[in-house]
Parts: structure tokens; sequence; C-alpha cells
């Protein structure tokens, strides 16, 4: 069994995703971090998109903002996904925050989270001119925090998103 490693989505990837896709739904499990999958039946059209979201000139809609798009993946499956944005607008300022990433529901538990942060922090920020991250959580998602600040994260405020409770983090790059 190998360790798992991060890549972007690619045509190679199709089947993978496709199931990991399929293992959220089953769950009916958020799709965070997943840059817009679950709106796609079709997966290749999402990889394509993925592309797309990278510059500011293909962007699909220019509400939103620059984003390369993550997997964490071993021995050929999907454990994970993360979306590293370069930039904020008002909403990721406040409640969305640079990286957003999930586990697939089978695979929570085994610090796959832990790993694939570790792993963005390490290895996106080189050349994205981004020097420290926003990430948020869900106030009662105890995986989710424990795995931000196991990575660094400095804890900020509480805000809140449609009558949720978010925690507000803050990791400086390296």
């Amino acid at each position: 069994m190998s360790n798992p490693t991060l890549v972007k989505p690619s045509e190679e990837y199709i089947g993978a995703i496709r199931a990991y896709r399929q293992e959220l739904l089953d769950y009916n499990s958020p799709f965070d971090g997943c840059g817009g999958l679950m709106d796609f039946e079709d997966v290749a059209a999402w990889v394509t998109q993925c592309r797309l979201f990278e510059t500011e000139e293909t962007k699909p809609n220019p509400d939103w903002v620059i984003a390369e798009q993550f997997m964490l993946v071993r021995d050929g499956r999907v454990l994970g996904m993360l979306n590293f944005r370069l930039e904020l607008n008002d909403f990721l300022a406040e409640c969305g925050g640079h990286i957003g990433y999930s586990i697939r529901p089978t695979e929570r538990r085994k610090g796959y989270a832990k790993t694939m942060l570790a792993l963005a922090l390490k290895e996106c920020p080189r050349g994205l001119g981004v020097s420290r991250v926003l990430l948020t959580c869900k106030a009662d998602n105890a995986g989710s925090y424990k795995t931000i600040e196991a990575c660094g994260g400095q804890f900020e405020r509480m805000t809140q998103m449609d009558g949720q409770d978010l925690k507000r983090y803050w990791i400086e790059i390296n």
C-alpha cells in the first residue's frame, strides 16, 4: 500500500472521482472542498472546470475566485478533496476561508484530513503568493477543528453562517 499523495484531478482519475462523489451522495455527506463536484454528474466536465478556475482569464464566473483543486489519492482511490482558494471574496473572507476539504465517509478518523491539509500547506503555496491561510469549520465539528489545530491553526474568533457557529483559524505558511 502506497502513501497518500496530493494530486490535481485529471482524466486518469475519472472512475475514482465518480466513486468518491457517489459515496458522498450515499452518505448524504457535505461536498466541502470539492469545487462544485456535487453539481456534476459528468465528472470529466468537472475536471475541465477545475482547470478553468486556476486563472483569472478562464474562471467560469467573474464573481468567483481563483482556486486550485486537489485530491488525496492512495493506490488509485480518492480519499479526500481539497480546494485551495488563492484569494478571498467577501463571503470567503468571513465564512469560507482559503481552504475547504473533505474526506470520504468510509475513510474518516484515520488521519487523512491531517495528512491532506499538511501536504497542501507544504506543497500548494509555492508560487501561489499566499503566506497565510484562513480556514473555517463548524464549531461542533471536532474532527475538522482538531485537524486545523494539529496543522498549526491559530483560533481567531467565532462567526456565523446560516445560523451555524463557525470557528475561524489562521495558519502561517513558511
